[in-house]
């Protein structure tokens, strides 16, 4: 059986290789990563949406640990649900949670698991950053900032 892998866009690979570094940086260089326990998350940001439309969040996540972990949902002041979104050849559709394999990077991008605000609360513009909860299920609960940034810078 022969199996077909489509190259990576210069934008997924931009995200992979940031994925792979963040938790290789240096501490001053990582003034936006955060640590929970054998989990570590890198720079999260988002782009600031068009006029009703959700908010996507990305980012690096890394399960530095030997067990299993997993992303079981977010939660934040700026809007009123944040559910997980799954984009893959086109389509979306939401799940429950995300699989933290250890020591396998894992970025939240549009191709792929990222995290989709609703019912945002304010408008967010560039320049803005808000909190949002990551919860980690049995491993615990994190808050991170999320920066709203222009998409093409990454």
């Amino acid at each position: 059986m022969k199996i077909h892998h489509s190259p990576l866009t210069r934008r997924q690979l931009l995200a992979v290789l940031a994925a792979l570094a963040a938790p290789l940086a240096p501490t001053v260089a990582r003034a936006h990563s955060y640590k929970l326990g054998d989990i570590a998350v890198g720079h999260i940001w988002a782009s600031a949406p068009e006029s009703g439309e959700g908010v996507a969040v990305y980012g690096p996540i890394l399960n530095r640990g030997d067990g299993a972990a997993q992303l079981t949902g977010a939660s934040t002041p700026a809007a009123e649900q944040v559910r997980i979104r799954m984009a893959t050849e086109g389509e979306e559709h939401w799940v429950d949670s995300i699989d933290l394999e250890p020591g396998k990077p894992l970025a939240l991008a549009p191709w792929r698991q990222h995290l989709w605000l609703t019912d945002v609360k304010r408008e967010l513009k560039e320049g803005d950053a808000f909190e949002l909860l990551l919860d980690f299920g049995q491993a615990g609960t994190l808050t991170v900032q999320v920066e709203i940034e222009p998409e093409g810078g990454h």
